[in-house]
């Protein structure tokens, strides 16, 4: 006998964020004849119907989208569900592959952020003897941050643990911190008249802050974690 019947409704299922936003999951819907003993009902897929779709039915629409994710592949198939051992089900589950569309994150959280962390290693080209400009764009890098993470505070997703995401605002947190830090030491150094090695910092910081920007950069994002 064939049984045919519609479900319509709100699916959750927990998602593995660790490397949002540059994340890959895998979805799937199962349906289950739990009602019945074992083996009583069995789920094959109809290959037309999936095909074809149902005259005056909605069916299967061609293709399947999915908002703000990139669909990679999709499949139906039977499944055998086990409630308890010697307890199995026949089951048919639609699973999809997706990635998230990253542009949003890129453009709006990721570029910015860039751009701040790029502004206060300015101070390493103002003069030591120019403390009034290095304390002022040391502070304001600081204070734009700080803005920087109240906006977009509500954009990212509240975890008990560290995305990749959110591992690149705190290694680029540092690095601005630090900047501010460099200011007071090469500060201090030109008030005890010691131009010579505030220089010398100076310089060692325009290659070392970006060097290390970048190779943590590729070592958050280089890698899916799972």
């Amino acid at each position: 006998m064939n049984y045919r019947q519609r479900y319509a409704g709100a699916f959750t299922q927990p998602l593995r964020l660790q490397s949002f936003p540059f994340d890959r999951q895998t979805f799937r819907f199962q349906l289950v004849a739990v009602r019945y003993r074992p083996n009583e009902v069995m789920f094959v897929p109809d290959q037309d119907w999936i095909r074809n779709g149902l005259r005056q039915a909605g069916g299967i629409a061609p293709s399947i989208t999915l908002p703000d994710w990139t669909l990679e592949k999709w499949e139906t198939k039977p499944l055998t569900y086990a409630l308890a051992p010697g307890f199995e089900y026949s089951s048919y589950a639609f699973e999809f592959t997706a990635s998230r569309n990253v542009q949003h994150y890129i453009w709006k959280v990721i570029l910015p952020l860039i751009l701040i962390v790029a502004m206060s290693w300015s101070v390493f080209w103002v003069a030591a003897t120019e403390v009034g400009p290095q304390l002022s764009v040391a502070t304001t890098s600081m204070l734009t941050l700080i803005a920087y993470r109240f906006a977009i505070d509500s954009q990212l997703p509240a975890l008990p643990y560290t995305t990749s995401l959110d591992t690149f605002i705190l290694m680029s947190t540092l690095l601005v911190f630090f900047s501010f830090i460099e200011v007071l030491v090469t500060t201090i150094l030109e008030g005890k008249r010691r131009n010579k090695q505030a220089k010398r910092i100076d310089r060692f910081c325009r290659v070392i802050f970006p060097l290390i920007f970048v190779i943590a950069s590729i070592a958050i994002f280089g890698h899916p974690r799972s």
